[in-house]
């Protein structure tokens, strides 16, 4: 009898185990410091981006690295970090997403060459200045022996990757995901903890050709305890469940973009003053997020209840994404309705259609394009003195702050040597400069790839040809 019991047992268990429900439940979730990421956010701390420079991630490992790097903050890396990040918008999930598309601090090379183009590392990261940030990041990572530094913080590491998997675990979302839009067969799963992102939280991954997927979201620490220890408390299961999807839905965003293009400019236009201080700059991002954050109410809802769905929900709208509701309602569609829809590709013309019958409904967005009304020195000037210590740049309207693009060739450019910034008014933009005698300068404010210029409003500033010569001496 107990044999007869033993084997079906047996059977039992094996039918449970094949089930895509039970597989979804085999996602092996780990958990790490990555060296990789401690690296480019503490360059990215010393050249002065105010998202890596949060107060809340102030603890006792970030004095230690301060403490480490302190005698490097004014290397070629960390300057040419902060040129990145003034004619790129380098920045946000732009650091992470180069950090995990590198091979490790023994070569820091990138996985895959630039060309093609890995398919999601960040577009801000433009080959010729990167390529040059990736020389000088080998040679800053040398001189501060970083990788003895993280040698010695093993044991601080190690305690904060058991903490951030303890709480992790809890989480089944990741079963919620393979049965919405499909399992990823061979995926691997790894959360990574971001000691110095404070309030930052990017869900970055990689995905090369050939090579199994790689979901790595990075969740930053913002509360720490005596011992300086970051604390993970449950807060961070909903951030879970937001930065896994961005790995499943940024891509159909991205098939998309065509259709989707003009309703997302319009639905930016209406709230661009809301999305630009979350860090959110343009149409696209926008509809990133809007298709992340209706994932996640249906995820809580599934997972926990209507109380969860409803809290995540007022979270949402307090973050100005008024329209989540009725498009989480859309999305329940789609999840009782796979008979019609077998995958989430086939349902995304029913999300093309709310994006566009939404746009439709805004008030016409009021707003008119800002114009470059003087410069000093004015565009085409000849014999400008090489003395001269700034550019100042003065529009017709006030800009969105902390927001721009001077793009060309960094031969022709001028050298920039300290922080841009704008007025109070935000009209006069000022840039610091290092200029030398007998040269011609050319660059563009704008251009079609990159639009940092934008007004107030969220319109964007049509590309401007700049040029000037200075004076021989």
């Amino acid at each position: 009898m107990n044999a007869v019991r033993s084997v079906w047992f047996l059977i039992l268990f094996a039918w449970i185990a094949w089930t895509p429900r039970a597989a979804a439940a085999q996602h092996e979730l780990r958990t790490r410091v990555d060296p990789r990421v401690e690296l480019l956010s503490a360059v990215a701390r010393l050249a002065g981006l105010r998202e890596f420079n949060m107060a809340n991630s102030r603890s006792p490992y970030s004095e230690r690295v301060e403490a480490r790097l302190s005698t490097l903050k004014e290397h070629a890396a960390v300057a040419t970090l902060r040129e990145l990040h003034t004619q790129h918008g380098v920045s946000y999930d732009a650091i992470p997403s180069l950090a995990v598309h590198l091979d490790g601090l023994e070569r820091l090379a990138l996985l895959a060459p630039f060309e093609p183009r890995p398919e999601r590392l960040d577009a801000r990261w433009e080959r010729t200045l990167t390529e040059r940030f990736l020389v000088e990041l080998r040679e800053f990572a040398a001189q501060a022996e970083f990788a003895r530094f993280i040698e010695s913080e093993r044991e601080f590491f190690a305690q904060v990757e058991q903490r951030l998997h303890t709480t992790l675990s809890r989480s089944r979302a990741l079963s919620w995901f393979d049965e919405f839009f499909g399992a990823k067969p061979g995926a691997q799963y790894v959360a990574i903890a971001g000691l110095l992102c404070g309030g930052g939280n990017y869900g970055v991954g990689v995905r090369l050709p050939g090579a199994p997927e790689q979901v790595t979201p990075v969740f930053g620490c913002w509360k720490f305890d005596a011992q300086g220890l970051p604390v993970f408390d449950e807060g961070y299961l909903p951030l879970y469940i937001h930065e896994l999807c961005h790995t499943y839905t940024n891509p159909f965003v991205d098939r998309h973009e065509p259709q989707l293009r003009a309703a997302a400019e319009r639905i930016y236009a209406s709230c661009a003053s809301k999305m630009a201080p979350q860090g959110y700059g343009n149409g696209r991002t926008v509809l990133y997020e809007s298709l992340v954050r209706a994932c996640v109410v249906r995820c809580r809802a599934a997972l926990e209840g209507e109380s969860a769905e409803r809290e995540q929900l007022e979270s949402e709208h307090g973050r100005h994404f008024v329209w989540t509701g009725e498009l989480a309602r859309l999305l329940r569609q789609y999840e009782t309705g796979r008979e019609a829809w077998p995958n989430f590709e086939a349902f995304m013309p029913k999300v093309i259609e709310f994006f566009a019958t939404y746009a439709e409904r805004l008030p016409a967005a009021e707003i008119v394009a800002p114009k470059l009304v003087g410069s000093t020195p004015s565009n085409g000037a000849e014999s400008v003195d090489p003395s001269l210590t700034e550019l100042v740049f003065e529009f017709d309207q006030p800009m969105r702050d902390q927001s721009w693009s001077i793009v060309g060739r960094p031969e022709e450019q001028p050298k920039i040597v300290g922080k841009l910034a704008y007025d109070a008014a935000r009209k006069r933009l000022r840039v610091p400069v290092a200029l030398e005698p007998g040269r011609e300068y050319r660059f563009s404010l704008n251009s079609e790839r990159f639009a940092g210029f934008v007004s107030e409003s969220g319109s964007k500033l049509e590309p401007v040809a700049f040029r000037f010569s200075t004076a021989a001496r």
